[in-house]
């Protein structure tokens, strides 16, 4: 998926990558800061969606303050187009809340952006920015 979306070779996925990745989901799903949604086609995945789950201090406005941050959201070509992107945010919907979370949000491909609006996200109140400081 990130090869893809990012237009990437294969050779980007090198063994360091890898086993970041690896630890990374490792970790973060034992512990629960990340949660993820499969899709399977008899034994083989053809569709993931995740969310890291983060606190933040409550807001004034109310809540929790716990946060969710969508990634990871992927159909193999070959499966897109029959729903399976949709039921999987539509499980990570419930998933946040049953957690009993504010809100999820994500960064959006425009190739995304029609099953997110049809699970209910919608263009945040609020503008958001980023600085990177390493790539």
């Amino acid at each position: 998926m990130q090869l893809e979306v990012n237009g990437l070779s294969k050779e980007h996925a090198n063994t360091e990558y890898l086993e970041s990745v690896e630890n990374y989901f490792t970790e973060s799903l034992k512990s629960q800061k990340y949660s993820s949604a499969i899709a399977l086609d008899g034994d083989v995945i053809v569709g993931t969606a995740g969310a890291c789950f983060y606190e933040k201090p409550p807001s004034i406005s109310g809540g929790t303050g716990l946060v969710g941050y969508v990634t990871n959201v992927y159909t193999r070509k070959d499966h897109r187009g029959n729903g399976i992107g949709t039921n999987l945010m539509r499980k990570l919907n419930e998933l946040a809340q049953e957690l009993k979370a504010d809100k999820l949000h994500l960064g959006a491909t425009s190739d995304g952006l029609q099953i997110y609006k049809a699970v209910g996200y919608q263009e945040p109140r609020f503008i958001n920015l980023e600085i990177k400081f390493n790539k």
